[in-house]
């Protein structure tokens, strides 16, 4: 009676296997059967289970993606997939910010306007457009910016001695006395036809007014008469000659 013979050995002498075409070979510790067939070993009995190659799975089966993005897409083998990743909402609004938080993901996860609190201390040689004012103090001392005080003028303090004079028509002394004058004021006497300046303060005192002198002129009278002076033919020795007028130069009259 023949026999066949079949090589025998464990899984972990496979791979060094060499069968002769038609050879058998059975692994002890697997109970796998192979063939020598074209030069190779071929496995006779393979589990019913599983198949060694297929173009598609039997069920599909669904990838899906969870946690700071979403995705999802069926996929059974037959062709590749794609899946369109959504992200999820950090927590800020959509909008235009200029400071934002991130977390250790690069995530942004709350975003605000920037405010003066957020901008550090800046001297000013940092700040280019800043002007040459903005190196002064500001008050009243030689090379200070002075500043406007809340009526939108400049403190006394700093402007130059200003005489404003005005001018006064008083009829006497009493009258002038009681005038309310400043230095460089002017009052004009009527009742000596003479102008005084107030030198110092206090227009109250008489000796605080200084007289304006004018210049004396060469007339001072006229036939004995000043001021506004008219004269008659006696006042300048014509009392006795007769004003007559004749177109006759060769008359006697």
């Amino acid at each position: 009676m023949a026999k066949i013979k079949i090589k025998r050995g464990l899984a972990a002498n496979l791979p060094g296997l060499t069968l002769d075409e038609g050879e058998l070979a059975l692994v002890l510790d697997t109970a796998k059967l192979y063939a020598g067939i074209g030069g190779d070993k071929v496995l006779l009995n393979p589990d019913q289970a599983a198949a060694e190659t297929a173009t598609k799975l039997a069920t599909a089966r669904n990838i899906a993606i969870t946690g700071d993005g979403t995705a999802s897409t069926s996929f059974d083998g037959s062709a590749n997939a794609t899946l369109a990743l959504v992200l999820a909402n950090s927590g800020a609004t959509a909008g235009t910010y200029t400071k934002v938080t991130i977390d250790a993901k690069g995530r942004v996860t709350s975003a605000t306007q920037i405010a003066a609190a957020d901008i550090p201390a800046l001297t000013l040689a940092k700040i280019t457009d800043a002007g040459t004012a903005a190196s002064k103090n500001t008050g009243t001392a030689a090379g200070n910016v002075p500043v406007l005080d809340s009526g939108g003028k400049l403190d006394s303090s700093i402007l130059p001695a200003i005489a404003i004079s005005d001018t006064f028509v008083v009829a006497n002394q009493t009258a002038m006395l009681a005038l309310t004058a400043e230095v460089g004021d002017i009052a004009v006497r009527t009742d000596l036809n003479k102008c005084y300046i107030l030198r110092t303060a206090g227009a109250s005192t008489l000796a605080n007014w200084q007289e304006l002198l004018t210049p004396t002129s060469p007339v001072q009278s006229v036939a004995g008469k000043t001021g506004a002076v008219t004269l008659a033919a006696s006042d300048v020795g014509l009392g006795n000659v007769n004003q007559q007028h004749t177109d006759c130069y060769n008359c006697l009259c």
